[in-house]
Formats: C-alpha cells, sequence, structure tokens
C-alpha cells in the first residue's frame, strides 16, 4: 500500500466462442496490448503480457442419465512455457458433477458440484502443485457458487452443460 498510484491505463481483449449442445470451442487474447508498470519514480515493478488461450470440449452420452465431458485448454505467452490442461468429468441426471483436472507438469485436482437449481450450483474444487510454485502455495481450495442468469425470454432446447 506504500503506492499511492492513481492512473489508469487502457487494456482491450478479444475473443471467439463457438458452441452446440454437443461441444464447443474458444480462442482468446484477454489482454492485448503489453503493459508495463512503473512507480513514481519511473522504476519497473511489474507488466503485463500478451496470453493466447484455446479451449475446448465435447459431451458423450454414456448413457440417458449420465454424460461423460472432456476438456482441453492450451495457454501460451511470450518468454513463457506453454501449458496444456486436460479435463475430465461426469455428469450425473443432469445435477452431480464429478472430476478430474491434469496441468502437464504443474498440478493436478478434483472437482465436484451440485445443481441445487437450473440456475445455481454449489461445488468444490481441490488443486494440488507439483511444480517448483509448491514452495509457496502446496494446493488451493475453491468453494464454487455459480449463478446462470438468463436475461432472455427465449426457451433452452436443449440442457446447457458448459
Amino acid at each position: 500500500f506504500a503506492e499511492n498510484t492513481s492512473r489508469t491505463f487502457f487494456n482491450a481483449g478479444a475473443g471467439l466462442f463457438y458452441y452446440t449442445n454437443k461441444y464447443y470451442l474458444a480462442a482468446s487474447v484477454p489482454n492485448m496490448l503489453k503493459s508495463t508498470y512503473l512507480d513514481y519514480n519511473g522504476r519497473k515493478f511489474g507488466s503485463d503480457t500478451q496470453h493466447y488461450f484455446v479451449t475446448g470440449g465435447y459431451v458423450f452420452d454414456l448413457s440417458e442419465n449420465a454424460k461423460f465431458k472432456p476438456f482441453f485448454m492450451v495457454k501460451s505467452a511470450f518468454d513463457a512455457p506453454t501449458s496444456f490442461d486436460v479435463s475430465t468429468n461426469f455428469l450425473f441426471y443432469d445435477k452431480f458433477e464429478i472430476g478430474a483436472t491434469y496441468r502437464l507438469d504443474d498440478s493436478f485436482g478434483a472437482m465436484v458440484n451440485y445443481a441445487i437449481s437450473p440456475s445455481l450450483r454449489i461445488g468444490y474444487a481441490y488443486d494440488h502443485i507439483v511444480s517448483d510454485l509448491k514452495v509457496t502455495t502446496p494446493s488451493s481450495h475453491e468453494v464454487i457458487l455459480l449463478f446462470d442468469v438468463n436475461f432472455s425470454k427465449k426457451v433452452s432446447r436443449s440442457p446447457r452443460y458448459f
């Protein structure tokens, strides 16, 4: 809190998202402009660089009440190694979901969530870090509360799986 920063800087992001009721594909660049942060004396104390994301997922019907939902994400940034995530989730009765995730050479985890209603989900996720980051953060715990607010009056023809 020693720095009393009162300046705002512009940044922009862009992305594409295509989905059907069975799969989705997306690509994005959340911060398109490279930024360098300076203190009042002109010394650099931080920076942002462009990150590129590509992601996708598919829903396989295992039975009438069970679905398998694999997912992948590739993240790349200049001067940083490319990150690859893969996740496998199982959805039962369109209510209860359980899954596992793996980030290449970095972490693995598990998650569980439950749909209280069509617009409200609660859940928990655990991530165990195996890379050098574990020195300061060996694991993380997340409590998930997801609200799905449907502002339009259109009728949903299929349930949302993503």
